[in-house]
């Protein structure tokens, strides 16, 4: 008996590793349309309803996907309204690994079963994408040796008079609910409930018979839907308000839907024995148990979802009064320094990397920001924003530390190669953004020193300082176009641009020297000249080693420029938080590039 109990916890174990195989590799092979799908996460109901069940059905874990939701509503990615429909469709993604249980039922099951070597060949012999997939065929025949390991247990321990007359006297519909929500609980796994609720109803008596009947299975199967939405509670915790909000309505759904079957499910025998579940369950799907239970674990999902989706905004509307808004939420926001980033998105390596994406683009324009307010102090000799720029200075140091731990923690998730390239490359930017960061940080001290030496520029040497920053302005938007949508199709403004900043720097200086000559500034002002077009030209580098650092990820497409105004990429709002915005149809205009060009060139015949 104890040694039936040890195989059972064996096969169980060999179970949960399989799925965790088949999620991981599954999420791998599928990561760029996992990051599709969330990139069209809408106020659209239904295709909310499909972006849950797509992203539960790949990660095999509705507890995962809600986690990642309570993670996005905590960085402000999502709303609750959406969030709501996505939870919604979670559940039913996560009927996927029941249906793929039950299907021990088959004769096919030892063919299943030898996936686990055919996929071990795969991933040994195999290169990336093929050894992926090796993992993921592998993990399918591991659920399927642990079902039969945990089913030949199971075998054993049905022969204990003292099991069959325990599971025998638990009947009350109340008591094998609570069984099942704590034992999902306790595994922080459905599909692991639900396999052994399966093993359990799939396993003969002597006498006659299953160790489990259908009925009762189907009160264990109400319970673990509850006992699902443990995982998401606990995750809210430390989490804002509106996270919180989120895991309540999860738990909400769940304990409505299994109010409506339950009132069903009491009531309909007493119109009709034919109406009872168990009835026409078996009648639809005769001698196959595991079948019946993974079928109304579908049903339920289903069904619950298409009742109560016109009820969302009810759901939302009683989250909102069963957790209260904090007084001290708002200073909570306010102090936020991380906009997007959350650790309990991490549970999908490759969203995880997409939103350290948003992040890095939230950072560069803190930088860029920073580097705008160090031109325009500059020009006006006005330091009444020093304090503005030090905090945000400040902001991207942290997030400096920040993200880089976080990128250490996606590179050690199992990853594609693709995504190992892509998190590699983010070091460089987070590296680049932050010394963007510092040379603003040194023109703002060039304009102190200016002050401190009682030293003034031309008008002509403010004018070519604005110039450059042009085409500097130019080359960021170019660059934060191209990484946010992973594009090298911007090459060529990209350089080009670059090229344009560094005539600049080369012309300005011939411009300066022609000045000092002619004594029309001092040498101690034309030091400092010299220093500020040199960090400007810096800036331009580590802007153009962003867009340089796809090239290992992404392949080049060949365009041709042209360049024009637009909108900006991002904005800022008055606690310094940062918002991206669509992305604007940014594209040179190779004249603009030739009259730049020739007015520096201007400049110069000008002075000599």
């Amino acid at each position: 008996m104890f040694a039936s109990i040890l195989l059972l916890l064996g096969g169980l174990g060999t179970f949960l590793i399989g799925l965790k195989m088949m999620g991981d590799n599954l999420q791998n092979i599928a990561g760029d349309r996992l990051k599709l799908l969330f990139n069209k996460v809408s106020n659209n109901k239904f295709m909310g309803i499909a972006t849950g069940a797509g992203i539960t059905a790949v990660i095999q874990s509705s507890s995962a996907t809600t986690v990642m939701i309570v993670g996005f509503v905590n960085a402000g990615m999502m709303t609750l309204k959406q969030a709501t429909s996505i939870i919604m469709g979670a559940n039913i993604g996560t009927t996927i690994t029941a249906q793929i249980t039950a299907l021990q039922s088959l004769p096919i099951t030892p063919f299943l079963t030898a996936f686990a070597c055919v996929g071990a060949f795969m991933a040994m012999f195999g290169k990336d994408k093929i050894a992926k997939a090796g993992m993921l065929i592998s993990g399918i025949g591991i659920i399927f040796v642990g079902m039969r390991v945990m089913s030949t247990s199971m075998d054993d321990v049905s022969k204990s008079p003292e099991v069959i007359n325990l599971l025998a006297s638990v009947t009350h519909p109340l008591l094998l609910m609570l069984i099942g929500l704590v034992f999902t609980a306790v595994f922080q796994s459905s599909a692991a409930t639900t396999s052994i609720l399966i093993t359990l109803c799939s396993v003969s008596l002597d006498e006659g018979g299953q160790l489990m009947t259908l009925q009762s299975a189907i009160f264990v199967t109400l319970g673990i839907n509850i006992g699902t939405c443990v995982t998401a509670m606990l995750a809210s915790i430390g989490a804002n308000t509106n996270a919180k909000r989120a895991s309540v309505i999860h738990l909400l759904f769940n304990v409505f839907g299994t109010a409506i079957f339950l009132i069903f499910i009491f009531i309909a025998p007493l119109i009709s024995e034919k109406l009872a579940i168990h009835y026409w369950l078996a009648k639809v799907f005769p001698n196959v148990v595991s079948t019946q239970i993974a079928m109304f674990h579908t049903i339920f999902n289903i069904l619950s979802t298409l009742i109560l989706l016109p009820f969302t905004g009810g759901l939302t509307k009683l989250a909102t009064i069963l957790v209260r808004e904090k007084k001290n939420n708002q200073e909570e926001e306010k102090d936020k320094i991380v906009a997007y980033i959350d650790e309990r998105i991490l549970k999908s390596p490759s969203i995880a990397l997409m939103v350290l994406r948003k992040e890095l683009l939230s950072m560069a324009f803190l930088a860029k920001t920073n580097f705008d307010l160090s031109i325009e102090t500059l020009a006006n000799l006005n330091f009444d924003k020093s304090k503005e720029f030090e905090e945000r200075e400040k902001r991207i140091d942290y997030l400096n530390k920040k993200l880089t731990k976080f990128a250490v923690k996606i590179s050690a998730k199992d990853i594609s190669y693709k995504e190992e390239k892509e998190i590699a490359s983010f070091y460089h930017v987070i590296s680049d953004i932050e010394r963007v960061g510092d040379y603003a940080e040194n023109i703002c001290e060039s304009a102190h020193e200016l002050v401190d030496n009682n030293l003034t520029f031309s008008d002509t040497a403010i004018e070519e300082i604005k110039m450059m920053k042009g085409a500097i302005d130019k080359l960021y938007e170019f660059v934060m176009q191209a990484f946010e949508q992973k594009s090298m199709s911007l090459k060529d403004e990209v350089n080009g641009y670059e090229d344009l900043v560094d005539t600049y720097e080369e012309n300005l200086s011939k411009n300066h020297i022609v000045r000092l000559h002619n004594n029309d500034c001092s040498a101690e002002s034309g030091g400092i000249f010299l220093s500020i077009i040199s960090n400007m030209e810096r800036v331009a580098d580590h802007f153009r080693n962003v867009f340089t650092s796809m090239s290992t990820y992404v392949t080049p497409i060949k365009t041709k420029a042209n360049i024009k105004e637009e909108t900006p990429l991002a904005d800022i709002d008055n606690n310094d938080n940062v918002r991206i915005l669509p992305s604007a149809n940014v594209q040179p205009n190779t004249e603009e590039n030739k009259e730049v060009t020739a007015q520096v060139s201007t400049n110069e015949k000008e002075d000599k």
